[in-house]
């Protein structure tokens, strides 16, 4: 008889969980975002370390290293996230596969001034755009160093990236330009899209690029107010949004993704909110609020989804990282 008792509580123990998880929309209607975790440092992924690297860590203190101002985001297909963090000039890779976090600096000789975006390409290269130095410094999956793109071609101001794996080819926000600078992964410089403008194919302070499986480019032309959609061939496709403070408008859209169902998120610093839109622009949900519970936003900057729908936003002035599940129904977008 205890034992159907425990059953029974245990049962409800798990409805009240799943009741209580933070949704949206609102019930009653079906759960589109939900809320999971809040990332700070290595314990809030679960990543367990061996007798060693507790050691290492208490000598060094590398244990003690947190996120402090959370720029930029990546994560891979197989759960690595990588965070920019403008606070410390510094990049945490959490990688939940090996169970490790590691914290890349620069170079010895060569620290990050400025470390905005981070992308990794199908070789686990690592990506970093450096907004001071002006390069996109490459290293491969043993954080060792391979090259600096930007030596030849010179950056002004690097912000974004974007990877196009099956071509080979390197996006770049070169954000004091108002242009898209397009390089193989060699450092080659290729192309250059866009110039500075309000009109269809210019920009004013573009910052965050995103590629979708047809390796369409988004751009969040921030101080223009809208994204701006270019085909693989970099002509011009589409736009959305303006300056306002409803939702499907923006205030300072910054971070932009792309589902495997073409689905588009959009961070904006200034309403504190994620909005996501349709392949045609259509906006479909807003969530989150000004706030530092979970769920809330402090400056949202960076932000990326995975194909198993894991979704992560770098909640910079509540110096964390917020992580979603996206939920797919069959009637759903």
């Amino acid at each position: 008889m205890k034992s159907i008792v425990y059953i029974f509580i245990f049962l409800a123990a798990i409805s009240l969980s799943a009741e209580n998880k933070i949704v949206w929309p609102e019930p009653p209607q079906k759960a589109r975002i939900v809320f999971e975790n809040i990332i700070t440092k290595s314990e809030d992924l679960k990543i367990s370390k061996n007798f060693f690297s507790k050691f290492v860590d208490f000598v060094f203190g590398e244990d003690d290293k947190r996120l402090i101002k959370p720029f930029g985001i990546h994560v891979t297909d197989n759960n690595i996230l990588y965070v920019t963090d403008t606070g410390q000039n510094s990049v945490f890779i959490f990688d939940k596969v090996k169970k490790s976090m590691h914290i890349l600096e620069g170079l010895e000789n060569e620290p990050f001034k400025s470390p905005i975006d981070v992308k990794s390409d199908y070789k686990n290269n690592i990506y970093i755009t450096d907004s001071l130095s002006g390069f996109v410094y490459v290293f491969d999956e043993n954080l060792k160093y391979v090259r600096k793109i930007g030596e030849k071609y010179k950056l002004h101001r690097p912000t974004g990236l974007a990877i196009d794996n099956v071509d080979e080819k390197i996006y770049v926000t070169d954000t004091l330009k108002h242009t898209i600078e397009l390089f193989s992964f060699n450092g080659e410089h290729l192309k250059t899209i866009g110039s500075y403008g309000n009109k269809k194919e210019e920009f004013n302070k573009p910052t965050f690029i995103a590629l979708d499986k047809s390796f369409n480019l988004y751009v969040t032309d921030s101080m223009n107010q809208r994204i701006q959609v270019f085909d693989s061939n970099g002509k011009f496709k589409f736009m959305f949004g303006e300056r306002g403070k409803t939702a499907g408008t923006f205030a300072n859209p910054r971070g932009i993704t792309v589902d495997d169902q073409g689905n588009i998120y959009v961070t904006d610093t200034l309403f504190n909110k994620v909005q996501i839109f349709n392949k045609k622009g259509e906006l479909l949900l807003v969530f989150g609020e000004d706030g530092i519970n979970e769920g809330e936003f402090s400056l949202p900057i960076g932000i990326s989804i995975n194909s198993d729908g894991k979704l992560y936003v770098a909640d910079s002035y509540n110096m964390r990282v917020q992580s979603f599940t996206k939920i797919t129904h069959k009637d759903d977008f």
